[in-house]
């Protein structure tokens, strides 16, 4: 069915102003078959422009919820969490985003203060240590037969028990989950030394 701008209007579509704004603002389409200009009016396909223009409504309504979906995902990620949403019914968009960046300036600001600390920089300073531990592990056998008479053998059973543990701590912290678990159901099985008294 073919029909003119205030034909699509009379559908309930939208107002006829709206409607030559939007056709207006359209790259050449196959439904529209002619464009209206001064005492010229548009020839519409109908059926087909209405399809067009829910396309493009819900087009938006996803683009909107995406939006929306973010936004809370940043506040997660901002610490603010479910609840905070919860808090807040009936903020547009707009209002969420600007508390979010009221948020975003205050943490900014309280890592000024020395209020908090980038991840980044707890991980550099983790793994720091854990090197030194790796050093001192590697010699320890060694500064302990320097202070006590050991066999070649107990000296052997402390290096292996060191490095086990080490594997051990280097496999707990590759797991480790921010819940506070380290990612394994089972405990790591003890190693066995003859070498040493009781077996350990």
């Amino acid at each position: 069915m073919r029909g003119n701008l205030a034909d699509l209007a009379a559908t309930g579509l939208a107002s006829e102003p709206t409607l030559r704004k939007w056709i207006q603002a359209q790259p050449d389409q196959p439904w529209i078959i002619k464009r209206g200009s001064n005492g010229d009016a548009y020839e519409i396909d109908i059926p087909t422009a209405i399809d067009a223009w829910r396309g493009e409504e819900q087009r938006k309504t996803d683009e909107a919820r995406q939006r929306a979906a973010d936004l809370r995902q940043l506040g997660l990620d901002l610490g603010l969490g479910d609840a905070g949403a919860d808090q807040l019914p009936g903020l547009s968009i707009a209002e969420r985003k600007a508390l979010l960046e009221e948020e975003l300036v205050a943490i900014k600001l309280a890592e000024k203060r020395g209020e908090l600390i980038r991840r980044n920089d707890v991980e550099a300073a983790i793994g720091d240590v854990l090197v030194k531990f790796r050093q001192k592990g590697v010699s320890f056998a060694a500064r302990l037969a320097k202070r006590i008479d050991l066999t070649r053998d107990q000296i052997t059973a402390i290096e292996r028990l060191m490095s086990a543990d080490q594997a051990e701590l280097a496999d707990m912290m590759e797991n480790w989950k921010p819940n506070g678990g380290d990612g394994r159901d089972d405990p790591a099985p003890e190693v066995d030394d003859t070498a040493l008294p009781n077996g350990k």
